[in-house]
């Protein structure tokens, strides 16, 4: 009977300590699947363009990545403002916010868009110094033209394929997207929420562009950050150049795009 009792008793043990101990390794399982964290800012500078790279976790999130003239980073010290890149990208152009910034020393701030339950989002940053040297040859080495500007392609749009024009509009939904005239004589476009469009956008069957500033670019090129040499033109009317020869003499073809040689 003693000995019945005994292995009862065991019996007992073990069943109470799988119960507590396997929802506690399940959380923690859980927990390490919650890798969300960036690590190894640099920043890579070349003669033509300024990255900033970073490591990222295991866990799918994308990024913030702010420029800073401080490691104070606080609103008043930032440079621009922040781009977000995607899951798996772990690099960010920063070329035209350098060169109208100049010269100096330059803190990344790289963030995750997610957190772990009940913790804060990674984040590392990095830190580089641009030389008058550096910024001479960034200017020199543009390539075409100095009013080209680089940014990610039709980003904030709808797409067909990465990097390149899509077939659907930007918008959904109810509201009545517009035009909105500046006072300089440029143009904005207000989407159907009362936000300004920033980026690719398709009004009426044609893509337009809008830098960070909401103001609709015009008579420039457009660097693609998703694919190697190609570009795209906006004319004087801020649409994007299909089949069609640009002032400057280079062919784009039906998707808008120039491939450099």
């Amino acid at each position: 009977m003693k000995q019945s009792k005994r292995i009862f008793s065991f019996l007992l043990c073990c069943v109470l300590i799988f119960s507590v101990s396997f929802p506690s390794f399940a959380k923690r399982n859980e927990e390490e699947e919650e890798d969300y964290s960036v690590s190894d800012v640099y920043f890579d500078i070349s003669d033509t363009k300024v990255l900033v790279g970073w490591s990222d976790g295991e866990s799918k999130t994308s990024y913030s990545v702010q420029l800073y003239k401080s490691p104070d980073f606080t609103a008043k010290n930032k440079i621009g403002g922040a781009a977000t890149v995607p899951n798996g990208v772990e690099l960010c152009d920063v070329t035209e916010k350098v060169l109208k910034k100049g010269s100096g020393t330059y803190y990344a701030l790289v963030m995750t868009k997610k957190r772990p339950k009940g913790g804060e989002p990674g984040r590392a940053y990095g830190k580089t110094t641009i030389s008058s040297e550096d910024l001479s040859d960034l200017k020199k080495n543009r390539p075409l033209n100095d009013a080209k500007k680089e940014t990610s392609p039709f980003q904030g749009a709808k797409t067909g394929t990465n990097g390149g024009p899509g077939t659907s509009s930007l918008f959904s939904g109810q509201g009545t997207p517009h035009w909105v005239a500046l006072n300089d004589g440029k143009w904005s476009y207000q989407k159907e929420d009362g936000s300004t469009a920033v980026g690719w956008y398709l009004v009426n069957g044609k893509w337009y562009f809008s830098g960070e500033d909401g103001v609709m670019l015009a008579s420039s090129w457009i660097r693609s950050a998703t694919e190697e040499k190609v570009w795209y033109y906006v004319g004087t009317d801020g649409a994007m150049l299909t089949n069609a020869t640009t002032p400057d003499h280079y062919t784009v073809d039906a998707e808008g795009k120039y491939r450099e040689p």
